[in-house]
């Protein structure tokens, strides 16, 4: 082994044995596996100005980013897209999961309490109601993991993921089996994104799909509209032709006991150790 390199078998969310940390504190630090919270050691053992590169995830979808230490608050300054393994130990956070139409979906909240479901089974056997987004896409640029990021993080309180889990789901909500959708619940109400191939071509590319909002319940055509607008404000301000250059928020983390009238404006997504505030495009 390399004399340079010291190994620690321990719990990473403590971060490293104070003897290690340097004066003045690390100059960066990267975590490799998928994590719901920020530890606060990972930022108190950063030096000023130093880097935390990390995957990070919102509303369950993983973005790894590196972030710049500014005092107490970690300023990201790059997004990529990334997958690892889900974080274990004092860290670890199970999502809540509401099983719909005996196990055929699920309605999983990765952040915060699951909401109540009561109704939504039966809303579910009645009509559906759809609304078009009006915006398309065809194969070449059909990335929207930009849009799923900006659901999560902008609609607040009911953002939740719809997933199929048999074949009778898809029937009922068009939802590919092992699949899932950004939704939305309300009470006794669930509207959610999916797309639809609306032309036909010989060449893929020729192709093309748009943005609906499926919905049920009796609040399910004013959600299905909440969700119209986040599509089009998404399809406004942060979408790109080239599925890399699609914006990216201003995103800051702020201690967890961070008051509200002391973070900048923003949506903001609390975990159990940190604040998240997003400011994007448009916003």
């Amino acid at each position: 082994m390399d004399p340079r390199v010291t190994a620690v078998e321990a719990d990473a969310a403590l971060g490293a044995p104070a003897h290690l940390v340097p004066r003045g504190g690390f100059d960066g630090s990267m975590i490799t596996y998928n994590c719901w919270d920020i530890s606060p050691a990972w930022r108190d053992q950063l030096a000023e100005g130093g880097r935390l590169v990390m995957p990070l995830e919102m509303g369950g979808y993983t973005r790894a980013i590196a972030f710049e230490r500014r005092g107490e608050v970690l300023h990201a300054r790059r997004f990529t897209y990334c997958g690892f393994v889900r974080d274990q130990g004092q860290q670890a956070r199970p999502a809540p999961v509401v099983p719909l139409l005996d196990g055929a979906l699920t309605l999983r909240f990765d952040d915060g309490p699951a909401a109540d479901a009561q109704g939504l089974e039966e809303a579910m056997r009645g009509g559906r109601h759809e609304a078009a987004t009006g915006v398309t896409m065809r194969a070449k640029n059909s990335y929207f993991g930009s849009l799923q990021l900006y659901a999560a993080t902008t609609l607040g309180e009911g953002f939740c993921r719809l997933a199929a889990h048999q074949e009778s789901a898809e029937q009922a909500t068009g939802i590919a089996k092992g699949s899932d959708a950004p939704a939305i619940i309300g009470e006794a109400s669930l509207a959610y994104l999916i797309y639809v191939q609306t032309k036909d071509g010989d060449h893929r590319d020729d192709r093309e799909w748009e943005w609906f909002a499926y919905a049920f319940g009796e609040q399910g055509p004013a959600l299905a509209e909440k969700l119209v607008a986040t599509v089009q404000a998404w399809d406004r301000h942060i979408r790109a032709e080239a599925n890399d250059q699609h914006a990216d928020p201003v995103l800051t983390i702020h201690p967890a006991g961070t008051p509200d009238d002391a973070l900048p404006a923003g949506d903001v997504l609390s975990k159990h150790h940190c604040r998240l505030v997003f400011r994007w495009p448009g916003t």
